[in-house]
């Protein structure tokens, strides 16, 4: 069974056109190398399943209760419609296994890379849309990303760690201080490991280890994130709260 078919079984998703889905799996290196067999790649596709994706959160945003302003919803279409959330999306449907790629992109693990995932997500919103018509493919958008859409609706979607971090500290009438730092580096330079601390008033609260300084650093912050509490008065640790609240009440 060729992987379109099968992921369109698994997936419990309707075809008539199996090379449209098989195009909106197709990475252009695949395209080129095989171009006897491939007429397109995912490209075309997923301009057209990019707008549809767009159309499709907008209304579902459009329609909640109670109503959302202007701001709010394109904010959250942001977030819902960003890489990082198609990636997941994508990886919840076990996506890259299915991809057509090339054999350099298959080397350097294109089946997991954000970019190719999100696009070929999209490619397949593109694809079922023009083989089964909008209606079906709103249903299946909704199907996969009603879950995202309610945590970004919730403030719990979240990628930027570090600005939202931030926000927090700074909600204590400027009183508390955060700043990030490198506290150690491991492995060879093409594979390196990075480990930040992030430190709230001088002291350490979390750390985070990521491929590069950036990643480290959100990856601290979104630890920071979890066990952090802060108000007007300044910034705790949950666990350091919960004891004081509790020696108050005694």
């Amino acid at each position: 069974m060729e992987k379109q078919r099968k992921f369109c079984e698994i997936n419990n998703i309707t075809f008539n056109n199996e090379e449209l889905i098989k195009s909106a799996l197709t990475h252009s290196t695949y395209a080129y190398e095989n171009s006897e067999e491939v007429k397109y790649d995912n490209e075309r596709l997923e301009y057209l399943g990019d707008a549809v994706l767009q159309l499709v959160i907008s209304e579902a945003l459009f329609h909640l209760k109670p109503a959302l302003d202007e701001g709010l919803m394109t904010k959250y279409r942001a977030l819902i419609v960003c890489e990082d959330t198609l990636t997941q999306v994508a990886e919840d449907i076990d996506l890259g296994k299915y991809l057509y790629l090339g054999k350099g992109e298959e080397m350097t693990g294109g089946r997991e890379k954000a970019s190719n995932l999100s696009n070929a997500l999209e490619a397949t919103f593109g694809a079922i849309y023009l083989d089964q018509g909008f209606a079906y493919v709103q249903r299946k958008i909704i199907e996969l990303l009603q879950k995202y859409i309610d945590l970004a609706v919730s403030g719990k979607l979240i990628y930027d760690f570090k600005s939202s971090l931030l926000e927090m500290v700074q909600a204590t009438r400027g009183s508390s201080t955060m700043n990030f730092e490198i506290i150690a580096e491991e492995g060879p330079v093409h594979d390196r490991t990075y480990t930040a601390a992030v430190n709230v008033d001088e002291h350490k609260v979390a750390v985070g280890q990521g491929s590069s300084k950036k990643l480290a650093e959100q990856a601290a912050a979104k630890q920071a994130l979890q066990i952090l509490s802060c108000d007007e008065d300044g910034c705790y640790l949950v666990n350091d709260l919960e004891d004081l609240q509790e020696h108050s009440g005694e």
